[in-house]
Formats: C-alpha cells, sequence, structure tokens
C-alpha cells in the first residue's frame, strides 16, 4: 500500500510538472505545442487532450470491406483522442430508409455528432429545420476558406452546413465494345445534345438500345442541371419552367423515343423499376448520362456483371453557342448534429474523412487538392481491363469543366425534383403537349413555393 501510495504521489508530481511547463507561453513544449497546432490543416480544429467518443451515422452498411468501414478504422488508429463509433441505421444503403430513421432519432433528441446524407437537398433540407450545425467557426478558427478546398459548399441563409464527401460529377459513359463496333471515336468536350441524338441511332441494335433513360427528376432536362443556376429555380426563387431547354429536352426525348428507336420507352422503365446503371451493364444500352458513381459501380462485377471496358466523354452541352465544360456536381455530404455534445470533433473526423481520409473511400473526392490521376491509378490501376484511366482523366480533371451554380438552395428543392418527374411522366404517358405539363409544373411548383 506504501508503494502504491508513492507511486500515486509521484505520478500527480509529474503531471503537475508537465502542467506547469506546457501552461507556460515561453517554453520549448509550448512552442512545439502551437505549432503543431498550426500545422494540423487537414484535420481541423485542434483536438481536445480528453478522449471523446463521436457516432457517425450512415447509410453505408458496415462490413469490414466498406471503404468507410476501414476509412472509419484508420482515423480511429491515427486519432486515440477521437473514437468514432460506426453506426449504420439500414442494410442496404438506402438514403431514403435511412434518413427517415435518422430523422425519427433527432426528433426524439439524439445527440447525432456526424451523419450522412446521400446528396446536397437531403443535408439542406435538414439545415433548415435547424438540426444541423453551421461549420463557419471551425473554418474560421482552422484558417480555411471552404470554397477553395471543396468543388462544392452546402450553403444555407449565409451560412456553411457540412463537407463534400465525394464528388459525383456528371459525364457520359460507353460500352467501348459498342463504340467501335459502330465506327465511333470518343466524344470531345463541346458535342452537343443534338450529336448524342445521332450518337444513339448509329448505337442502336437489335439487341441493344443507343441509350438509355432513368427515371429520376434530373433526366427530363439534363440541361437544367448543367447549364442553368439552379435545376428548377432562377436567382430571384422562381420557377424556371419556362426555360427553352425544358422545351428542347422533353421533345428530344419523345422524339428519340418514338422517331428514332434509340432509347428504352419511358414505359418500360416505369414498369421495370431498373436500377439506374442495369441496363448499361447489361449490355443493353450503349451509352449512359450518369453521375461519376458509374465508374467504382463498373468495378463490382458480382452486382453488376459485364466484361466490357468503360470510356468516358463529358457531358453535352445545349447548343454550339452554349458554354464549354459545364456540368452537374453533387455528391454525398457529412453533416454534424446542432444536438452534438462534440461538435469540435466531429467537424476534425469531417474534415479528415474528406481530405486525407479520401484514400480510403474509393470514390472521387470532393476535395479540390487531391492529386486526381494519381488517386485514379491508385483506385483503378489495376482494373484498366474495365475502366479507360485516360479517357476517366480527362473528363472529370479537364480544366475546361465547371459547375454553373449561384449557390441556391432552399429546403423544398427535392418537392420541386419530384414535380419535373411528375410533369414528364404525364407528358410521355398521357400524350399531352409540352406547354400542358409546363402549365402543371408551374401551377404545383407555385403551390409549393407559396406553402
Amino acid at each position: 500500500m506504501k508503494k502504491g501510495l508513492s507511486f500515486l504521489i509521484v505520478l500527480c508530481l509529474i503531471f503537475t510538472m508537465i502542467g506547469c511547463s506546457s501552461s507556460n507561453p515561453g517554453s520549448a513544449d509550448s512552442n512545439a505545442a502551437n505549432n503543431q497546432a498550426a500545422n494540423k490543416g487537414n484535420e481541423g480544429a485542434a483536438e481536445s487532450n480528453e478522449p471523446v467518443t463521436i457516432k457517425f451515422y450512415t447509410y453505408k452498411t458496415k462490413r469490414d470491406e466498406e471503404p468507410y468501414v476501414i476509412a472509419v478504422n484508420a482515423f480511429n488508429e491515427a486519432h486515440p483522442n477521437i473514437q468514432v463509433e460506426y453506426v449504420d441505421l439500414v442494410q442496404n444503403n438506402d438514403t431514403v430508409e435511412f434518413l427517415n430513421k435518422l430523422d425519427v432519432l433527432m426528433a426524439g433528441g439524439e445527440s447525432v455528432d456526424v451523419f450522412h446524407t446521400g446528396n446536397f437537398e437531403q443535408l439542406i433540407e435538414r439545415a433548415a429545420r435547424g438540426v444541423v450545425a453551421p461549420l463557419d467557426e471551425f473554418y474560421a478558427n482552422e484558417n480555411v476558406d471552404p470554397q477553395e478546398e471543396y468543388v462544392l459548399n452546402p450553403t444555407y441563409d449565409g451560412k456553411t452546413y457540412g463537407i463534400i464527401a465525394n464528388s459525383s460529377q456528371w459525364m457520359v459513359v460507353f460500352n467501348k465494345d459498342h463504340l467501335e463496333e459502330a465506327g465511333l471515336p470518343i466524344p470531345e468536350m463541346g458535342w452537343t445534345w443534338d450529336d448524342y441524338r445521332e450518337y444513339a441511332k448509329k448505337l442502336t441494335t437489335p439487341e441493344h438500345y443507343g441509350t438509355y433513360f432513368h427515371t429520376w427528376g434530373e433526366y427530363p432536362n439534363i440541361i437544367a442541371y448543367t447549364e442553368l443556376p439552379h435545376p428548377q429555380l432562377k436567382e430571384d426563387l422562381t420557377l424556371n419552367f419556362d426555360d427553352p431547354s425544358f422545351k428542347y429536352f422533353f421533345e428530344l426525348r419523345r422524339a428519340m423515343e418514338e422517331e428514332d428507336k434509340s432509347v428504352e420507352p419511358y414505359a418500360d422503365v416505369l414498369a421495370s423499376d431498373y436500377h439506374v446503371l442495369q441496363q448499361f451493364f447489361a449490355g443493353k444500352a450503349s451509352m449512359l448520362a450518369t453521375a461519376s458513381f458509374v465508374v467504382n459501380a463498373g468495378t463490382l462485377l458480382d452486382r453488376f456483371p459485364h466484361d466490357f471496358q468503360m470510356v468516358y466523354a463529358p457531358v453535352p452541352r445545349s447548343s454550339e453557342d452554349a458554354d464549354m465544360g459545364l456540368t452537374n456536381v453533387s455528391g454525398s455530404f457529412l453533416g454534424v448534429g446542432e444536438k452534438s455534445k462534440h461538435k469540435e470533433a466531429a467537424y476534425t473526423f469531417a474534415r479528415w474523412l474528406t481530405t486525407e481520409g479520401a484514400q480510403y473511400l474509393q470514390d472521387i473526392p470532393g476535395w479540390k487538392k487531391v492529386d486526381g490521376n494519381a488517386l485514379l491509378e491508385q483506385f483503378y490501376g489495376d482494373k484498366q481491363d474495365l475502366i479507360d484511366l485516360k479517357s476517366l482523366s480527362s473528363t472529370l480533371f479537364d480544366p475546361r469543366v465547371k459547375m454553373n451554380s449561384a449557390g441556391i438552395a432552399v429546403p423544398y428543392g427535392s418537392e420541386l425534383k419530384t414535380i419535373v418527374e411528375n410533369g414528364f411522366s404525364q407528358y410521355m404517358l398521357n400524350n399531352i403537349t409540352f406547354e400542358e405539363a409546363q402549365k402543371f409544373m408551374m401551377t404545383e411548383g407555385e403551390r409549393l413555393i407559396e406553402k
């Protein structure tokens, strides 16, 4: 007992000495600590000496091979003072079901530290409800401008909420075998949607369609997502359904289906409930305009079995008079819960995961400072039988690629998207005119905005 008591006294003296030394602003230890904090950079605000445990809520199912699980394990090993608990609320990567369950937890007062959303709108909707913490203070403490760090920053009411985890950039992916059989070159930046229609005609055979359009709200008018300030709103927050691109794209879709026979009928797509990538990887469609998540999906042969190489091209522009390089950028996002008791630790984890931790996620990051070509080589260098790295790199990292956005964000964005989906469905299924579909969308949209 005497030995144990003596040991405790000595230990207390040591901690007291350390505390006094550290509190001396002129000490060598203090200067070293200050330098270390100044150099933390991507890890966010300095971590507390008191170890904390935070919870990361995600729709990514917890399994050993899941990249987010691997990343969390790497973070925990490198940050003994912040330990992240991985919480998957669903077992099927379903973002809608996940967010429904997360909302119940938040409404019940759960102290959510970090959570995952599948897109921009899902985060902004929750920021508008007041359940997401703004990050401006943490960025300021780190002396970081998020606009210089990330390709897209979710802002609402003048504040920044959340961090983009992975960048999902729109592009066109091709079945290389079909492209060569048709004698067509990979399109270059600057090709138009009229060119896209011609490619679809030439790629169509009795065995497969030239292209595929999914049921999502982007597909009635992809131009709205690439060339307009907001896909459904003008900068004054009135509806933009009178923009000429809506009439053009609606009529393009109908002509490709009814005249060209180069695309699977919309009614069949609705009835079949396909995954957005299913027909392309099954060899039933030669090209597909979609987001860059298609790249990684093309390596998951157990889910999307195929043996052809994918090649890539930039998304088309509306006409030869439109700017080149415009595309739609979205992705998944990390938010910090407003009721979190460890917001600084949560921010530190979110910053790490979206910068240094990007190497573990097997996806295109939203961090501007990443070496894109090196990352593609790391991710897919051994999969070049499935992925053409040259066309992928030139599509993703061409310096002319840019996002046309006025930074418009409203909490009812996903509902506006549904209105477009419904208007387009009536146009295609009920054979109404574009003007009738437009009137429906305007009426429903104005009612929503008023509400």
